[in-house]
């Protein structure tokens, strides 16, 4: 690791020391964890503008200032939080140590530092589920996400361990020299490990049952702890396997179409939240499998500042239910949302014709982006508010449309430039957004074949129910927790 690396590592793990520390009895126990954090995020930062300057991996220098930072603010909200709770000091520790490696994964530039830091932050953020409640539903997340993440870790472990004895080295430079069933398989084993890590198909149920833990843990994972496949694909991006692609292009497209269907059906905020993201990591593994590394990591950081405040945000979301209650109920305006659509789509239309976006080889990709611009700017148009309002709100969204477009998706190529070999072909994408189209028209219709599609997506992660014990044991619990039968 860099120097300042290092000292960022070195920062994390003085966290975990200081989360034992004593504290006065008006504090959180471990609360003064957040500030030594922080001086890991100033580390990080100053290797940000190291790494800038230098032009020399500035990906997982962003990663690594995302990650710290994230880390700091979660703690400091949980030091309030978590008040009272006897697993605070617990938090602190765990929160700091799967911080460590994760940056220890980062930093590396070996891969078997790169996959003890990972295994790290695996065991620490199962533990940190842990620490969520006694509850039965927070001892089944810490359960499913054990078995399903460390069967990726281990997956990954075999992968280690089979590139290093063929290649005789631990370099990542090293990778390129895999060749034959040896690259196919190691490249399949990382795909593997990425898709348990992002909670995508066939790992779906982990990810949904963590909604039982804690706000800040879930935040945690959320914004931090799902999005470490998109780092590790790039670092084995030199591996010359033509399945692991599609490995992940299946796995990824099948729960970006599947979650984004069963956020419609979660009736709770933080369930809703979590399909979000398995939708999102879903984006970010077909992003991979094209070779679009860079667009990934700029999608899992956005994302991953955008889910952190939502999930520290969710409590007040039963004052917001209750606001909207007490509301007299308006007639939303169609030809506003027309006019919203196509102000949208015909700005962000031009902006990629006169920038030469249509170009780029991960152009594919700007379908999702710019089919989600149109729906926000139909959302927006359909409003109650006043006319001039809306004009302004729509305005607003072809502009972030547009700077997307002729800004963000460009410089994507200053994280991680495109991979020229051994990605999906571009129909798949292509095949994989008029699937959602379809899917998408289908939910929100009504029907037979609608009432399917709600009934699949609604059992999306959760386990089947067993058949219905006989009239003598009827007093005991029947079901999974998931479907809230106690």
């Amino acid at each position: 690791m860099s120097p300042l690396a290092s000292l960022t590592a070195a920062a994390l793990v003085a966290a975990v020391v200081v989360a034992f520390l004593p504290t006065s009895p008006r504090r959180t126990p471990g609360s003064l964890t957040p500030w030594a954090v922080a001086l890991a995020a100033v580390a990080a930062a100053v290797g940000t503008v190291d790494a800038i300057v230098e032009r020399h991996d500035v990906a997982g220098a962003a990663l690594m200032l995302l990650v710290t930072a994230l880390t700091a603010v979660v703690q400091l909200y949980a030091a309030r939080n978590l008040r009272g709770d006897p697993r605070a000091r617990a938090f602190f520790a765990l929160s700091a140590l799967a911080a460590a490696g994760t940056v220890a994964s980062i930093a590396a530039q070996d891969v078997l530092l790169l996959v003890s830091g990972w295994t790290l932050a695996t065991v620490s953020t199962i533990a940190l589920i842990r620490t969520g409640g006694t509850h039965p539903q927070t001892r089944l997340a810490a359960r499913r996400a054990g078995w399903a993440l460390l069967v990726g870790d281990g997956a990954l472990w075999a992968a280690v361990i089979l590139a290093v004895s063929t290649t005789g080295s631990s370099a990542f430079t090293a990778l390129g020299r895999l060749s034959g069933s040896t690259a196919v398989v190691v490249g399949v084993l990382v795909a593997v490990a990425a898709v348990a890590r992002a909670g995508s198909f066939p790992f779906h149920g982990w990810l949904p049952a963590t909604a039982a833990t804690s706000t800040p843990v879930s935040a945690l994972l959320h914004a931090g702890f799902v999005n470490g496949g998109a780092l590790l694909l790039l670092r084995f991006q030199p591996v010359p396997s033509s399945l692991g692609p599609w490995v992940l292009g299946l796995a990824g497209g099948a729960t970006m179409l599947v979650a984004t269907v069963a956020m419609l059906t979660r009736p709770d905020v933080k369930g809703r939240l979590v399909q979000s993201t398995a939708a999102q990591m879903g984006f970010m593994l077909v992003a991979c499998a094209m070779g679009a590394f860079g667009v990934a990591l700029f999608h899992v950081m956005g994302h991953a500042l955008f889910k952190a405040s939502l999930f520290l945000g969710a409590g007040s979301a039963l004052e917001r239910e209750l606001a909207q209650r007490t509301t007299v109920p308006t007639k939303r305006s169609r030809s506003g949302a027309v006019a919203g659509a196509v102000v949208v789509l015909v700005a962000a239309a031009g902006t990629a014709v006169a920038t030469g976006a249509l170009g780029h080889p991960a152009s594919v990709l700007l379908l999702f982006v710019v089919a989600t611009a149109v729906v926000a700017g139909a959302a927006v148009g359909a409003g109650a508010v006043a006319a001039g309002v809306r004009a302004a709100w729509i305005a607003a969204v072809a502009l972030a449309a547009i700077g997307y477009l002729a800004i963000v998706f460009p410089a994507a190529e200053t994280l991680a430039a495109e991979a020229t070999g051994g990605t999906l072909p571009i129909a798949f994408a292509a095949a994989l957004f008029v699937s959602a189209c379809i899917l998408g028209v289908i939910a929100r219709g009504t029907g037979p074949v609608a009432d399917r599609v709600f009934a699949f997506a609604f059992s999306w992660g959760r386990p089947p129910l067993p058949a219905r014990r006989a009239a003598a044991s009827t007093s005991a619990p029947f079901g999974p927790l998931e479907y809230g039968r106690l």
